[in-house]
């Protein structure tokens, strides 16, 4: 048998990320058709963002469409793109509205409430990051 050599451990700085609220949302309306239906039940300007959220690995380019309003700042991500999974926890959501600003849990309930009026919403969730433990949550908190 081999002699084996020391092994050296590397620790790898791992960035908290801060806890925040959002919903996840389920409907099986294209992104840009919930964007409209979002923006007339809640008064916003959903528009398409140039800027999608895009994830490399060494074989392709995962591509998430984003949906981005400037007052309320809201942000609708698509959660499926191209037959793969921003949170792959959440495989069964479609979409993710993450609220900008302060993470209030109040108001996004109160959000949430409205969202669920939306006949073509089948369901609405509230989410707590602190509680998915997904690397990719770290891609939703700077929008």
């Amino acid at each position: 048998m081999a002699a084996r050599g020391k092994i050296t451990r590397h620790t790898i700085a791992n960035e908290e990320t801060p806890a925040f609220w959002f919903l996840g949302v389920v409907s099986s309306e294209p992104d840009y058709r919930l964007s409209v239906m979002m923006n007339r039940g809640l008064g916003t300007d959903l528009r398409k963002c140039r800027d999608d959220i895009t994830i490399s690995t060494k074989t392709e380019n995962k591509v998430f469409t984003r949906f981005t309003s400037s007052n309320p700042a809201l942000t609708l991500v698509s959660n499926h793109g191209r037959g793969s999974i921003l949170i792959p926890k959440l495989k069964n959501i479609d979409f993710l509205l993450i609220i900008s600003g302060q993470h209030d849990r109040k108001k996004a309930e109160e959000l949430a409430g409205i969202i669920r009026k939306i006949p073509e919403v089948t369901a609405v969730f509230l989410l707590d990051s602190s509680e998915i433990g997904d690397r990719n949550l770290s891609l939703l908190v700077a929008l």
